[in-house]
């Protein structure tokens, strides 16, 4: 079993995982594992191999791992075990063969995912795949919209934006995907050079606008997505219009989202561009629920795939 994407899993597939990931959270919702789960990965060993910086979606699969009791090897891009000229598929492989149970993958390279299920036995989780998709994430925003607004199943009657540089987003891709298959309303809202269009846009669930204000007036939750530093540093994006077009401050929140509507960002957040600090502080911020969600997802998750 591979978790590469969620455009292949289906809505009931997801709930499953969703239900199994609140039996990771407490009472309060803090991050927990069940006594009898503490020993479920006690003989895997798993390797994380993130060849692309992260530090969230790494700690967080590493702190889900070691909460299940397994083992952890962890190749990064400034690992000397990575010789000159082999590729992550032959280091893959060579781990494999020195008894590593399954991977859990980053990199840029978006086919990557794709090219280990095809050469590896074990077990492939993709942690993020160039502007493929983001599947855990997707998976956490989706528990994180749950709990939030009390829902048991999935997320119908939920009207949901994602926000921002929508296209070359693997988060976009795998909230869409998530948010669609368990019942909400998906709208895509950014700059019309970041949203998908043509041939693009039929593999995206829900419509799109350019108009921040109509985006936000409709939405009960607004995923902001991160504007990647790449397109600020070679001025494909002006910092500053962006964030007065389509950032988000307290003015904004108040002349037009709902009173109850939530705000979530899968960070790290370009702080003054897309959300200004009292939005990140606020209440309806829910930033540090999907942090500790995430802890709780990827158990269940690891537990699903490798248990």
């Amino acid at each position: 079993m591979h978790l590469i994407g969620l455009r292949t899993m289906s809505g009931e597939q997801m709930v499953r995982l969703l239900d199994a990931a609140g039996e990771y959270l407490g009472d309060h919702g803090e991050v927990t594992t069940p006594a009898e789960r503490r020993e479920l990965l006690t003989d895997k060993t798993l390797g994380l191999l993130f060849l692309e910086a992260s530090t969230s979606t790494r700690v967080s699969f590493e702190l889900a791992a070691q909460r299940l009791g397994a083992e952890v090897v962890l190749i990064t891009p400034q690992d000397r075990t990575l010789p000159r000229g082999e590729s992550a598929a032959d280091t893959c492989r060579l781990l494999a063969a020195m008894g590593v149970d399954g991977f859990i993958v980053r990199h840029h390279d978006r086919q990557l995912p794709h090219v280990l299920v095809d050469r590896i036995q074990s077990p492939i989780i993709n942690a993020g795949n160039g502007n493929g998709e983001h599947p855990t994430q997707g998976l956490v925003d989706a528990l994180t919209l749950r709990r939030h607004f009390g829902l048991d199943g999935d997320l119908a009657g939920l009207n949901i934006v994602i926000m921002g540089d929508v296209v070359h987003s693997r988060v976009a891709r795998s909230d869409a995907h998530a948010f669609s298959k368990l019942g909400a309303d998906v709208l895509l809202a950014g700059p019309r050079m970041l949203l998908p269009t043509g041939d693009r846009s039929a593999k995206w669930p829900g419509r799109t606008t350019t108009s921040r204000k109509e985006a936000l007036n409709w939405a009960d939750a607004v995923v902001v997505l991160q504007m990647q530093e790449n397109r600020i540093q070679g001025n494909l994006i002006d910092a500053h219009e962006y964030a007065m077009d389509w950032g988000i401050d307290s003015s904004i929140v108040e002349r037009y989202l709902k009173e109850d509507a939530v705000i979530m960002h899968p960070g790290a957040v370009v702080r003054g561009v897309e959300l200004s600090d009292p939005v990140v502080d606020s209440d309806r911020c829910l930033i540090l629920e999907q942090v500790t969600n995430g802890v709780a997802m990827r158990q269940a998750v690891l537990a699903h795939y490798f248990g």
